[in-house]
């Protein structure tokens, strides 16, 4: 299929004119039962200025969130944090690295050997989502190098956090804005709240004993480096769940 086209040429005014060619076209499909499906063609432009769409080939997810990303680039400008993993107007995640960090309990039935409990243990590597809609997500993924779309992800083994990664507020006081210059904040917000029950009874972690053992022994200082192998593997990538995401509070 091919359409022709006059040659379109038209200047965009930003910090100056800027002439802007037809580079590629988007032809967009909708189905009766509310579907959607869209392809994206080369243009090829003939001497006298026309221009024909050629052959399309579909049109990813993910090139649709580029795509979204470059036409609402900004011109300031800002350092970028070295743990920043993904940004776009529907979300922001970062990476926080594995290591030593205190993490604070309250268990009524005192499962943990007392009411209240605080060590400084180690944690695993983990991959922190907040979305536009403030809705906020933690995973883990396992090594010590920084997460691509491609890797792989585990649940967050942490109480308070439900099966699909969904941190369970409660009255913690979180910071106003999820932008690349409040992840510390937004994580400090993690670490210092109390953890009071598991959301996730069955398979938050493999672990003989179950959860409330594997933490006892945390605390209690049994395994000096996080130990990977109690991590559950849901199955999905760092790419798919952020994709995921994005697509839960497109507009």
């Amino acid at each position: 299929m091919s359409t022709q086209q006059p040659g379109i040429k038209f200047t965009v005014t930003e910090e100056g004119p800027t002439e802007m060619r037809l580079h590629r076209a988007i032809l967009v499909y909708a189905g009766k039962g509310g579907g959607s499906f869209a392809t994206v063609h080369d243009i090829a432009t003939e001497p006298g200025g026309a221009a024909t769409i050629l052959p399309g080939r579909p049109m990813t997810a993910f090139a649709v969130l580029r795509l979204a990303r470059r036409l609402m680039k900004r011109r300031e400008g800002g350092f970028i944090p070295d743990r920043l993993v993904f940004q776009d107007s529907t979300a922001v995640a970062w990476w926080l690295p594995p290591g030593q960090r205190p993490i604070w309990f309250r268990c009524a039935g005192g499962e943990l050997g007392a009411v209240e409990r605080s060590e400084v243990v180690s944690h695993p590597g983990l991959v922190f989502c907040v979305t536009s809609a403030r809705k906020w997500y933690v995973w883990a993924v396992k090594g010590d190098e920084r997460p691509s779309s491609d890797t792989r992800l585990y649940r967050a083994p942490y109480f308070n956090v439900w099966e699909s990664g969904q941190i369970c507020v409660g009255n913690v006081e979180l910071p106003e804005r999820a932008t690349a210059e409040k992840i510390e904040a937004w994580t400090s917000a993690f670490f210092d709240s109390w953890f009071t029950h598991p959301n996730v009874q069955s398979e938050l972690l493999a672990y003989v004993g179950g959860v409330y053992r594997f933490w006892r022994d945390m605390l209690d200082g049994k395994h000096p480096e996080f130990p990977e192998r109690v991590l559950v593997d849901i199955d999905r990538t760092l790419g798919d769940m952020l994709l995921s995401q994005a697509g839960k509070h497109d507009d």
